[in-house]
Formats: C-alpha cells, sequence, structure tokens
C-alpha cells in the first residue's frame, strides 16, 4: 500500500507542478523541462559528447562535396576529411594569412626573418590571441568555466525573453537556463576538437558565401537536418522530457515554448555574430578615412574602440561589457601578462589598424575577429542542446 500512495503522491506532484495556465507557471514548468534535459545529459555525458562531436563532422561531411567539381555539379560549397583533419588555430588553418593573430606581428615577413625556434619547427605557433584563447580555455578551473558559461547563458536568456516579449503577449520570461555543459570537463580534449571542427566548418562557409552565397545557403540548410538518426540520442532526452511535461495543457504548450525560445535564441545568435562581423568595417572605415578620428593617438584608439562597442550593444545587453565582465568575475587567477577581455582585443586592434602604413593589419584583423566570432558561435551552439535539431521533431 506505501508504495502506491507514495506513486500516486508522485504522480500529483508532477501534475500540480506542471500547471502552464499562467505565464508565471509555464515560466516555472519550462525551467523543469530544461533541468530534466541536463539530468539526462549528466547521466551519460560522454556518450553526448561524442555524439555531438561525430555528428557535427559528419554532417559537414554529407553537406559539402569533397571536390570542386562535384561543388560544381551539386551545387554545394567544398570541404572533405583531410580538411577537418587540422587544427583551426595552427599555421595551416584559417588563421594562416593573419601573422597578428599568430604571432602579434603586423608583417609577415617580421616573422619570416626571425630566427626559428625548434618549438615552432615543430609546427606550434607562438602564442596569438587565437591559441591563446585555447590554451586559457583548457587551462581554466571547471567552477571558472560554469562560471563563465552561466554569465553567458544569463546574457543568452535576456535576449530571448526579449525577442519573446515581442512575439508572445504577457510572456513571462526565459527561466535560468541550468549548465547544460556541466560535464564537459572531464572532456575537455574532445570539446577542444568540436570547437576546432565548428570553427573550420563556418569559415569554410564564410568563404564559399563571399563568393557562392546561393551554393554557402543551401550547405548551410542541409546542415540543420543531413542525415537521418542526426543527434538520435540527444533527440531521446528531448522526447524523454517532453512525455514528462504531458500532463495538462503544458503536453502542447511546453513544446511551443521551447520552439519559441530556440527560435529567438538562433535569431541572437545569428545577431551578435553579424555585430561581431562588423568590428572589420570600422577597420576598414578607419583606413577609408570615413570615421573622422580626433588628433592624437590615443584619442584615435579611443574613437575607434567606441565605433565598435556602440555596434555591440543590444536593447538588453552590452556585449563588451557582458563578455568582458564574465571574464573580470569569474577568472579568479588572471594569467599574469596578459589582457584577457574583449574591450584589450579591440584596443589591440584599433592601434594596429592606425599605426600600419601599409594596409595589411585591417585585412588580417578581420580574419582574427572572423575567427573569434566562430568560437564564440561554437560554444553558444554547444549550450543550445535543449533545441535539439529538425531531425528530433519528425513524425
Amino acid at each position: 500500500m506505501f508504495p502506491r500512495l507514495l506513486i500516486a503522491a508522485s504522480f500529483l506532484y508532477i501534475v500540480s507542478s506542471q500547471r502552464c495556465s499562467t505565464p508565471a507557471d509555464t515560466k516555472n514548468t519550462f525551467g523543469q523541462y530544461l533541468q530534466c534535459i541536463k539530468e539526462g545529459l549528466d547521466q551519460n555525458y560522454q556518450t553526448y559528447e561524442d555524439e555531438l562531436r561525430e555528428h557535427s563532422k559528419r554532417a559537414a561531411l554529407s553537406c559539402f562535396s569533397s571536390t570542386i567539381e562535384e561543388g560544381n555539379q551539386k551545387d554545394r560549397c567544398v570541404l572533405n576529411a583531410n580538411d577537418l583533419n587540422q587544427v583551426a588555430w595552427d599555421r595551416h588553418g584559417p588563421l594562416r594569412d593573419c601573422t597578428i593573430c599568430r604571432t602579434g606581428d603586423s608583417h609577415p615577413q617580421a616573422s619570416l626573418s626571425r630566427r626559428v625556434s625548434a618549438r615552432e619547427a615543430c609546427g606550434t605557433v607562438e602564442d596569438g590571441f587565437a591559441s591563446g584563447a585555447i590554451k586559457a580555455i583548457k587551462a581554466t578551473p571547471a567552477e571558472d568555466q560554469k562560471c563563465i558559461r552561466m554569465e553567458i547563458s544569463r546574457a543568452i536568456a535576456k535576449e530571448a525573453s526579449y525577442c519573446l516579449q515581442k512575439k508572445i503577449p504577457g510572456f513571462a520570461g526565459v527561466p535560468d537556463i541550468p549548465d547544460l555543459e556541466e560535464g564537459s570537463f572531464q572532456f575537455k580534449d574532445s570539446v577542444i576538437s568540436s570547437l576546432s571542427d565548428h570553427i573550420l566548418i563556418q569559415s569554410r562557409l564564410s568563404f564559399c558565401a563571399e563568393r557562392k552565397p546561393n551554393r554557402a545557403a543551401s550547405t548551410k540548410h542541409c546542415m540543420n537536418n543531413p542525415f537521418v538518426g542526426y543527434l538520435g540520442e540527444h533527440c531521446k532526452i528531448l522526447s524523454s522530457c517532453d512525455q514528462k511535461m504531458s500532463a495538462g495543457n503544458c503536453a502542447q504548450v511546453i513544446p511551443q515554448t521551447r520552439n519559441g525560445v530556440c527560435e529567438c535564441i538562433n535569431e541572437a545568435r545569428d545577431d551578435l555574430k553579424k555585430r561581431i562581423a562588423s568590428i572589420a568595417g570600422v577597420f576598414q572605415d578607419l583606413v577609408s578615412g570615413s570615421i573622422g578620428l580626433a588628433a592624437g593617438t590615443t584619442s584615435k584608439v579611443d574613437t575607434c574602440v567606441a565605433h565598435i562597442k556602440k555596434q555591440m550593444v543590444t536593447p538588453v545587453n552590452d556585449w563588451v561589457t557582458v563578455i568582458d565582465g564574465a571574464l573580470s568575475t569569474c577568472i579568479r587567477k588572471k594569467p599574469a601578462g596578459q589582457n584577457l577581455g574583449l574591450e584589450a582585443m579591440l584596443n589591440v586592434g584599433c592601434r594596429k589598424v592606425i599605426a600600419d602604413t601599409s594596409g595589411s593589419a585591417s585585412a588580417q584583423l578581420k580574419t582574427g575577429f572572423d575567427f573569434v566570432n566562430n568560437l564564440i558561435d561554437a560554444m553558444a551552439q554547444r549550450s543550445s542542446r535543449f533545441c535539439g535539431g529538425a531531425a528530433c521533431f519528425q513524425g
């Protein structure tokens, strides 16, 4: 008798706690839904991490063409398995033409004329901001990484809430998003490999889009649903949590809420990518003289940084402040002699463009900020696992 009463009480608790009759109830229940997904991931994180990495790579090889000839026939961008065997931040990756990013030198000949060390001869680049960013990810303790993810998640939730309030009158807001990546620290080498793949894939898509926009669009569309069984283990978690939320009107409201939140998160991701991409335009305007600068190096740098920071402000977030605030708050043991943060990068970039007389610094910095853009996007993509993919909800 006692087990039956316990089961009945548990069922009544679940039903009563999953009311979706008011916006506040829906917000609370959606928070439970996200926690359900986190618990599912935590039970066997390695399985889901392996699937995310392997399926992302397989998706790219399914949607891109492996040769130029095949790309012309199928109207797809070109990328093959050998391309994905590279590391995104080594000297042969997307940063190969950006000496500033890899070594800090603004002129390629400056680095070529230096004496090459044994370390470089083995294929390891000097610490530019790209390789430095990856080393920082590897070296940051688990607690600090969790803190950073939570700070960024709050900012993303604010973007999604603002978006949904415009679409759904009376929307109560997105609840705190649980740390879906909490188990990742034990598998950081796998995570780094996954980040590298994402950067390589997105860099190739961008390269393709500049030359063949329609071809890039069709390739990107394919990546949303690349093959049967895509992220199948993730889909099982989503299906299980959908079923647990099936009491009363939550059966319809929670999936609708998830879809709306995910749509808004994707819009926020695209908007942030565009804002970071616009940084290159400021550097170009500096070179062309379109931006009026006051006399004096300091004033020029300040004006340059101010123009860029203005473009990073949305109605609910100042992304430079969000990112730098997270790094400042969460990283307890700062690397000696290093200025962490986006504003520090902007200062360095503006100084190099202003001091450069060859015109190469602007082009190189575009490459560098494209890399940072794809790195941030890779981490944002991982944190939105509860959105699943189109294949999860077919049939």
